[in-house]
């Protein structure tokens, strides 16, 4: 993980065929794998965040960012 203009980078490993799903509202107590806290935030904030869905072909690594995920500095 690297700091860069408070973006957090991560690579994560995905294996082929198992879906991931990736927080997008920075809430989720298992970032940054989404925990589906995004729904009371939405429900609370009028928000409409919703997780990336990722499901790879074959076994990859793929970095993600987001100034969201406060919690992983």
């Amino acid at each position: 993980m690297t700091k860069d203009n408070d973006t957090k980078k991560i690579n994560i490993i995905l294996k082929k065929d198992q879906k991931v799903k990736i927080c997008t509202c920075g809430e989720s107590k298992k970032l940054p794998y989404c925990d589906h806290t995004h729904r009371e935030h939405n429900e609370k904030k009028g928000t409409n965040y919703k997780s990336i869905k990722i499901i790879p072909k074959e076994d990859t690594t793929i970095e993600i960012s987001s100034k969201k995920w406060i919690q992983l500095v």
